[in-house]
């Protein structure tokens, strides 16, 4: 049995000062279709933040993985299952870290930013592609 009270209280000693990828259990199922509960999301916290993108936030003392909107200066967490809320993002919030893979049970991961071959950028994918063979 662990020590800590909430699961949050084990992510913020295990993983906020962490600067690598690392993975969290998808709880919940605010952000069905695209990420089943209980798959596997790979978070990089060294990933800059952009319109679109999934990420984990930290607001008003709860961590949210979401998809991160910006509609002109307004910025909103964004959930893909319609019957939740959006939550607008009044004042300050901390980014954890962006979404750059998932794994389902039995399926081929899914990433979310891709090398492109031409401009040397990382491209973001809104739905998650298996990685290209090389």
């Amino acid at each position: 049995m662990s020590d800590f009270d909430t699961p949050q209280e084990l992510f913020e000693t295990n993983c906020s000062i962490n600067s690598e990828p690392f993975a969290l259990q998808n709880l919940g199922s605010f952000m069905a279709p695209e990420f089943s509960e209980n798959c596997i999301v790979i978070i990089d916290p060294g990933m800059a933040i952009h319109n679109r993108a999934y990420a984990v936030v930290r607001y008003d003392d709860d961590l949210y993985f979401r998809q991160y909107i910006e509609r002109g200066n307004d910025k909103f967490l964004v959930p893909l299952n319609s019957q939740y809320d959006e939550i607008e993002l009044k004042g300050k919030f901390e980014v954890i870290g962006c979404v750059v893979q998932q794994k389902q049970r039995k399926q081929t991961p899914l990433h979310y930013y891709h090398l492109n071959k031409h401009t040397k950028q990382m491209d973001f994918s809104i739905s998650g592609q298996a990685k290209a063979k090389e």
